[in-house]
């Protein structure tokens, strides 16, 4: 049994939806994060990043409260409104064929401690400590944790009949991205909603493990329970088949110490080497990876694993690090060493050799995109990915939603 909430968001108006709405502040770089502050007022980095470029001088407890000041200040403006009864709320994103459609509630942080909100990554104690302390600063949330539901649960069709209203929001950002957003306060639609969850054993965590933690931290600390604000975290629900999950490739920027005839002679070392006669058009089937080198593309097939081998070790990406990139190259740990990019699949393998051919890599790995079930399986058997195993859409807008942490 999976425990949902409807509650009552802070939300822009409609006029300003489109302008509030940013994607993740670590998407942008530096010069993008300026001229996005620069050139519009309403964006909600300005709440993110309030002393932007000025706040090496202050503490973390003194930027946490600017984050807050200056949420408060987009409230005064009247930039945001909030719902006179609590609602679940309805969020579409389409592009390029793809469609994605979830609904956004509260979640109980006390179904997440009991493994019903199921994990397949470590998280890091100082980084939870980190968004905990965040969230009881500001009042707020602003980030919905992206979680699965399986698939079989009716999910389109309970809410069938929301989905033909016309949306509150509807606009296309400059990704090319539409997004649709519906405030559903009917209470036969919230009620068939919350059975269907009712229903269900588990839900996974396809992205924001961390602010998950971080949630739970911060009942704990403030002992938060049963309907308080405190005891739950701002979720947007994806049904399986409206999440994508694409592949994370890996460039890697020295062959340690060898050319690429040395680095192919140890990749025939590993596996069957076959040569392509261009740049590979689909993913790499189960058990292999394309290796894009300075001589070309080539198809490699990666050892088996060992009987033993847990749900985590099976992936490829895993078998890559185990048979390649460790013994071969020398990159013993994904997170810190620095000849290892990760490149999204959504780059496609054009974006590899590109960085081949100009010399900024000097060779890469094509992996075929981890499935559903091998990600529920690693979450199941309470195993941990490999870093940088899934892009996983659909990204989700900052400031969309705002959950009060203080009041209901």
């Amino acid at each position: 049994m999976i425990r949902i909430r409807p509650f009552r968001a802070w939300r822009p108006t409609p006029d300003k939806a489109h302008l509030v709405g940013s994607r993740s502040y670590v998407s942008y770089t530096d010069e993008q994060l300026h001229d996005k502050l620069v050139g519009n007022p309403f964006s909600f980095l300005h709440v993110i990043h309030p002393d932007h470029g000025n706040n090496a001088h202050l503490s973390r407890s003194e930027r946490f409260a600017n984050v807050r000041r200056k949420w408060n200040e987009f409230i005064g403006e009247g930039w945001f409104v909030r719902d006179e009864r609590p609602c679940i709320y309805l969020y579409e994103q389409s592009r390029k064929g793809l469609l994605s459609r979830g609904v956004i509630v509260g979640v109980n942080v006390g179904d997440y401690r009991g493994g019903k909100v199921k994990v397949h990554e470590h998280t890091l104690q100082a980084r939870e400590e980190l968004f905990k302390e965040y969230l009881n600063v500001t009042g707020m949330n602003a980030e919905p944790v992206l979680l699965a539901a399986p698939a079989g649960h009716g999910l389109d069709e309970a809410l069938g009949q929301a989905w033909n209203a016309p949306p509150v929001y509807d606009f296309s950002t400059t990704d090319r991205v539409r997004h649709r957003f519906w405030a559903v306060h009917d209470q036969a639609i919230v009620q068939q909603v919350t059975q269907r969850f009712g229903a269900m054993d588990a839900l996974y965590i396809a992205d924001g493990h961390h602010r998950m933690a971080s949630s739970a931290r911060l009942a704990e600390s403030t002992g938060a329970f049963a309907d308080a604000p405190k005891a739950w975290c701002l979720a947007f629900i994806v049904p399986q088949e409206h999440l994508h999950i694409h592949n994370f490739d890996r460039a890697v920027t020295s062959l340690s110490g060898m050319d690429t005839d040395e680095f192919l002679e140890a990749l025939r070392g590993v596996g069957a080497l076959d040569p392509l006669a261009g740049r590979p058009e689909a993913s790499p089937a189960h058990g292999h990876v394309h290796v894009c080198t300075r001589k070309g593309w080539y198809r490699l097939k990666l050892p088996l694993p060992s009987a033993a081998a847990d749900a985590s070790e099976r992936l490829d990406a895993s078998i890559l690090s185990d048979a390649v990139l460790d013994p071969v190259l020398g990159i013993h740990d994904l997170r810190t060493d620095p000849h290892v990019k990760f490149i999204p699949g959504t780059a496609g393998v054009g974006e590899l050799e590109r960085m081949v051919k100009t010399g900024e890599a000097a060779a890469a790995f094509n992996l075929r995109p981890v499935s559903f079930e091998e990600l529920k399986t690693v979450a199941d058997t309470g195993g941990c990915m490999p870093p940088k195993s899934t892009y996983i859409e659909p990204k989700l807008r900052s400031g969309m939603t705002v959950y009060s942490l203080e009041d209901l």
